[in-house]
């Protein structure tokens, strides 16, 4: 009996045991899943909150470099790449686009960027626990418009201004008396080809028509409402063409070059009418002289010596040649001597031909050959004038040779033709040609009293800016 009371007791103890042993399964059970989702809900706050703060400084790396390039040369100076070690941390890049966002270069947009792309890494102050770390970083993507900044600029005058442009530019040479002033071709009407190491010491600038440049250096900007041509050619300033563009095996700055639609087109003044009107003269201090005897000047006849009478002229003077020389153009041999002028001097005629023409002066003079054209229609009008029968050209056959102290102008709504070198001012015609060795130094000078400019500016693009945002993306 007591036996089997104490087997029943020994089982009795095995099954509280087993009971005990349960109990404690089930509670460790629970232990572990309360702190496995203790640990969870840690994680996931602490992801949030890293997230949060990862955010807010890729967002200060934006606007960091959105400060950078608001900033006049700041990104030029500072470079496309912006880090920030203490809170926020961040790590920004700049990249800029020519085409369009088509592709990305890594660094700073240029002038003819179209496009600019700011990439920002900001890093969680508080990282993610619990292996947590998919807000430890967040990167935000912003792209934004690159626009150029154009400036109009008042025409304050061209070297050569021409309704149109008869012939090829060889061997021309275009130079500036002082450095600090813009100097240009700028043609209304036509085509022009310049070539055989033709040199233009300033801007071409063409409102009608193409250009072809071979061998012909341009040292300032080509702006051509039309199609530009290229070749073996340095050109020192920007290139705009309206419409197709081909350079090839030239030196020329690449962030400068725009082309198609979107290029401004270059304003150019409308012709002004210059007319023979002796009371404007008058009205501007000028004594009018009526030139008598022959129209071929010579230094050995009587025109010559009244040629050389010029020189004692001591108050602004117009010579008048259209009474004396209706049908003869005034013309200078190739034996003249320099005439020294002491006043301004404006030779007003039905045409000019030029063999040698010399001037100087002990101080800055002006001088002005002036073809009228007395129809006031804005256009160059080359016809005769009753009772003259001459087209009213300028040529300039042979030398001439103007002292430093000489500033001229050539004024005809007929053709302007220059074959020789020497040439100190500024040429107006409603035809240009030169020749072989023509060469030109531009100074300005004008026509006293009369606005060729018409008010009008040219666009010149100054650089450029950082335009609308297009987008901004979260990229995790």
């Amino acid at each position: 009996m007591t036996k089997a009371i104490a087997r029943v007791r020994h089982g009795e103890r095995g099954s509280a045991l087993i009971a005990v042993l349960g109990i404690m399964v089930v509670l460790s059970i629970v232990t572990v899943t309360v702190g496995t989702v203790t640990v969870q809900a840690a994680g996931t706050t602490s992801s949030s909150r890293a997230g949060v703060q990862s955010h807010a400084a890729a967002e200060a790396g934006l606007d960091v470099a959105l400060a950078r390039l608001t900033t006049t040369n700041g990104c030029s100076a500072l470079g496309n790449a912006m880090t920030s070690t203490v809170t926020p941390v961040f790590t920004s890049t700049i990249s800029h686009s020519l085409n369009s966002g088509s592709t990305w270069t890594n660094g700073c947009p240029p002038v003819s960027a179209t496009h600019v792309r700011i990439t920002s890494v900001g890093t969680a102050e508080q990282l993610g626990v619990a292996r947590a770390s998919s807000g430890d970083k967040s990167t935000v993507q912003a792209i934004y418009k690159w626009v150029p900044i154009i400036v109009q600029v008042p025409i304050d005058g061209a070297a050569v201004y021409a309704n149109s442009v008869d012939g090829v530019l060889k061997k021309f040479n275009l130079s500036s008396a002082n450095n600090s002033v813009a100097t240009s071709v700028m043609v209304k009407t036509g085509d022009v080809v310049c070539t055989n190491n033709a040199k233009i010491g300033g801007d071409l600038i063409l409102g009608g028509g193409n250009a072809k440049l071979n061998m012909c250096d341009v040292a300032g900007k080509i702006q051509v409402n039309g199609n530009v041509d290229i070749d073996s050619s340095n050109v020192g300033g920007s290139i705009w063409a309206t419409g197709t563009l081909s350079i090839t095996n030239s030196t020329y700055n690449t962030a400068t070059v725009r082309s198609g639609a979107t290029v401004p087109i270059p304003a150019i003044p409308n012709w002004t009418d210059i007319k023979w009107d002796p009371a404007h003269w008058t009205g501007m201090g000028y004594n009018i002289v009526n030139w008598t005897g022959s129209c071929d000047i010579s230094k050995n006849n009587a025109a010559g010596t009244k040629w050389a009478q010029i020189a004692t002229y001591i108050t602004p003077t117009v010579v008048n040649f259209l009474n004396a020389c209706p049908n003869n153009p005034v013309t200078t041999s190739n034996d003249m001597d320099y005439v020294a002028l002491k006043s301004n001097i404006v030779l007003v005629a039905n045409k000019f031909t030029f063999d040698k023409l010399y001037f100087t002066a002990t101080t800055t003079r002006t001088l002005t050959f002036l073809v009228p054209d007395d129809v006031p229609d804005g256009q160059p009008t080359c016809s005769p004038a009753a009772p003259s029968t001459l087209k009213g050209d300028i040529y300039l056959t042979n030398e001439t040779d103007f002292g430093t102290n000489i500033a001229a102008m050539a004024y005809t709504p007929c053709k302007i033709q220059s074959d020789r070198n020497g040439f100190r001012g500024q040429m107006y015609g409603g035809e240009v040609e030169f020749d072989q060795q023509a060469s030109l130094q531009f100074v300005p000078v004008g026509v006293q009293g009369i606005d060729l400019s018409g008010g009008l500016t040219n666009p010149v693009q100054t650089g450029a800016q950082l335009g609308d945002p297009l987008s901004t993306l979260d990229l995790g």
